[in-house]
């Protein structure tokens, strides 16, 4: 009774941000969000995977594996933007880490202070606007070591560390293919 009540009260027809498509398994897991929070003391395993299947989709129009996203994501920053241009697919894939510019825990605790109010355009917006960055290891390494592993934003996580991010003109993985034809 209550899921049917919640449908009524959210618009439930398809959303569309920046060329992703909000879909219905879209729609569902930002429902369960939705819930979650207004519910939930803490942020869980079951919470924690579905946020992150959304940044999935948000950052490349579906679920995948973190290698997958790597080929995928066309958002790097220079330092793996560098490393993609010089080696192959497989040593840029174990050499880069798949980033949030936006912490996990930090939407999750705007998810809990606004869960009330949000509708599922806002909350996939949110995933839309903070797509996944893939950076290298290393970098990955400078963001934890300054502090930033679950706070901080696209300014203070990379901008001021000196990471500078880039949107490439094609998927990593396409790039390789171009690579290999002229080959």
């Amino acid at each position: 009774m209550f899921m049917n009540e919640f449908m009524k009260e959210q618009n439930m027809s398809d959303l569309k941000v920046k060329g992703v498509e909000a879909n219905d398994i879209i729609k569902r897991r930002i429902r369960f969000l939705l819930d979650a929070a207004k519910h939930e003391l803490k942020k869980d395993q079951v919470v924690t995977y579905a946020m992150r299947v959304l940044s999935n989709h948000a950052t490349i129009g579906k679920d995948a594996g973190s290698a997958e996203i790597k080929k995928q994501n066309k958002t790097v920053s220079v330092n793996a933007k560098q490393l993609l241009y010089s080696a192959d697919l497989a040593t840029y894939c174990q050499n880069t880490i798949n980033e949030h510019p936006k912490p996990i825990q930090l939407t999750w605790e705007w998810l809990k202070n606004h869960a009330g109010t949000l509708s599922i355009e806002e909350v996939w917006n949110e995933f839309i606007n903070n797509t996944m960055v893939t950076v290298t290891k290393d970098e990955d390494n400078y963001i934890k070591a300054k502090g930033l592993t679950s706070i901080g934003n696209i300014k203070s996580r990379y901008t001021d560390l000196g990471i500078t991010i880039v949107t490439l003109p094609e998927t990593p993985r396409n790039f390789h293919k171009r690579l290999k034809q002229r080959a």
